[in-house]
């Protein structure tokens, strides 16, 4: 599949998804989770609180935003009772995405900005321009979600390599 395939069904699940929460999903998308690496502990004890502090609940165990990489939800995983250290392995063996992460960022930014100029989304797409154009201005950095997308949406998952994900789907 495309990334405007990944992105199409983004923004059905989360309709609350602002501009900053489309690029996030692109950088992420380019770069898997290479930047919340950089301290391995730290990134360690983040998740073990976050995952502490969540509520088990059923759905998707993952979304696909990438051929190459998920998001691994936190609150299906704890619903099905899997232990938080194997999330953490995946999340720390997918420390690299294969490819110029660069030059798949500016793919996936140029495919949203086709896509959303047609589709129906929150924001309209001068919001968009408006966003991106600020976006480069600071130098593309990795971003937080929205306030909007993080009241609504409760984000919590961890960025994993689809290798991985392909295996999620058997239990």
């Amino acid at each position: 599949m495309g990334f405007k395939t990944y992105l199409t069904e983004q923004l059905k699940k989360h309709p609350s998804m602002q501009p900053q929460d489309v690029v996030k999903l692109c950088y992420q998308a380019a770069h898997g989770a290479e930047h919340l690496l950089t301290d391995i502990e730290k990134a360690r004890n983040y998740l073990m609180k976050e995952y502490s502090e969540i509520t088990p609940k059923s759905g998707d165990l993952y979304e696909q935003i990438s051929d190459n990489v998920c998001r691994v939800n936190l609150s299906a995983w704890k619903a099905k009772d899997l232990p938080i250290e194997w999330l953490f392995s995946m999340f720390e063996a997918s420390f690299k995405v294969e490819g110029d992460a660069k030059e798949k960022f500016a793919e996936y930014l140029k495919t949203a900005e086709q896509m959303l100029a047609s589709v129906n989304t929150e924001f309209t797409i001068e919001e968009w321009e408006i966003y991106l154009n600020e976006y480069k201005k600071i130098g593309m950095p990795p971003i937080h979600h929205s306030e909007r997308y993080r009241n609504n949406e409760r984000p919590a998952y961890r960025i994993v390599d689809s290798r991985f994900c392909k295996e999620l789907s058997l239990l």
